[in-house]
This record gives structure tokens, sequence and C-alpha cells, in this order.
């Protein structure tokens, strides 16, 4: 028997800031790291940013946009242990495994 992947969107990091600042969830928000957008809400997709834009493009495209750095992981590293926990206490085989950073496996 095969299993599915359970799959979470790739905005990933938009959200951790989005649950830092629930404000957040309901303007264009777009994650920062070095001169790139990593990522961004559905909002800032609505409004033509996207992963990998360059921030002065995305910037000219929606100036009304919430750009916010992303460089210090720590925010992101401890959203992806909670994120692990919180899917291993639904884990009766016990078996999750993280696969990198911001993805998990598990056999639910």
């Amino acid at each position: 028997m095969g299993t599915d992947p359970l799959e979470r969107d790739d905005r990933r990091y938009a959200a951790v800031f989005e649950n830092e600042d629930p404000t957040l969830r309901f303007v264009p928000l777009a994650v920062q790291q070095k001169q790139i957008i990593v990522t961004c809400n559905y909002v800032a997709r609505r409004h033509g940013l996207y992963k990998l834009q360059r921030v002065t493009e995305a910037r000219r495209k929606c100036p009304e946009a919430v750009v916010v750095l992303g460089e210090d992981l720590n925010r992101f590293r401890n959203a992806s242990k909670e994120n692990y926990n919180f899917l291993r206490s639904f884990a009766w085989s016990g078996q999750v495994e993280r696969l990198g950073f911001d993805e998990v496996r598990a056999e639910l």
C-alpha cells in the first residue's frame, strides 16, 4: 500500500508572520530574503506578486505590499518544530520524519 502526501501550500514563511500578526492576513504580504521574494500570501498573489520575484519588481507591481525580512530563520525553525510535534501527535504508528526545514512526512 502506498502513501499519499498530505500537502500544505508553499507560503509557510508568510504564514509564520501572519500567525504572529493576524492583521497581515488581509494585506499583501511578501517575505524577502536577499533581494528576492521567497514567498507571499494569497492576497499578494492576487496583486501579481510571486515566489522568486525581485523585490524591486514586487514593490513596483504592488506598492501597498508589506515586505518583511525573512533572514532570521529562528522563527521558521520554531514553527517547523511546532508543526512536526503537532503532526506527530496524530501519527498512531509513530512514523513521522522531518525531510527538510519545512517538510514532514507522516504515516497518519
